[in-house]
């Protein structure tokens, strides 16, 4: 699976739109090289698996990258959910608030939330 070629022009197109806004606001950045520095989809496919009930030991093997980097990438997602959740609430957006909440119960399971050793007894 990859991305849309759809999703990704759409994706890129509010990018550079975000980036005009912040030069508006007369911060020093190219609206086009904002969207090619902070467009990142290389574990796209990786996370969509993982919400799908994958196991992690086969999504290890869709990507080269690090298992930690996997696991990272799920917990800020799992955080972006959760912060748009509350966004959500404040705004009023009962909708928008499911979908972050059903997102976010998809992501958070098995090892990849599963208490640290190194952690424990703190």
């Amino acid at each position: 699976m990859t991305i849309s070629l759809s999703l990704d022009f759409r994706l890129h197109e509010t990018a550079i739109r975000l980036g005009e806004l912040q030069a508006q606001f007369k911060l020093p950045i190219d609206p086009k090289e904002y969207a090619q520095e902070n467009l990142k989809f290389g574990l796209v496919e990786v996370v969509y698996e993982w919400a799908k009930g994958t196991p992690f030991a086969e999504i290890c093997e869709l990507t080269d990258v690090p298992e930690g980097v996997i696991v990272r990438t799920i917990v800020r997602l799992d955080e972006t959910c959760r912060e748009f959740r509350n966004a959500a609430a404040i705004m009023g957006n009962s909708a928008l608030y499911k979908k972050m909440e059903t997102a976010s119960n998809v992501i958070k399971r098995d090892i990849v939330f599963a208490a640290s050793l190194y952690i424990t007894g703190v």
